[in-house]
């Protein structure tokens, strides 16, 4: 599967309710993992979930 057509399927994901609750989700699992991995950057990683939050219209 070309990129392109990843890209395209995302951004149509995205237009959906359902895909920016999934989306939502893998934020927050991915900054709780990034918070364990490197508990000094938190206050970084704490910005770019509610960055992405806002975003997706969940903050």
């Amino acid at each position: 599967m070309k990129l392109t057509r990843l890209l395209y399927a995302a951004q149509a994901a995205l237009r959906t309710e359902k895909g920016r609750q999934v989306a939502g989700q893998l934020t927050d699992a991915a900054a709780d993992t990034a918070r364990r991995a490197s508990p000094r950057h938190r206050s970084t990683i704490d910005k770019t979930q509610l960055s992405a939050r806002k975003y997706l219209g969940r903050p």
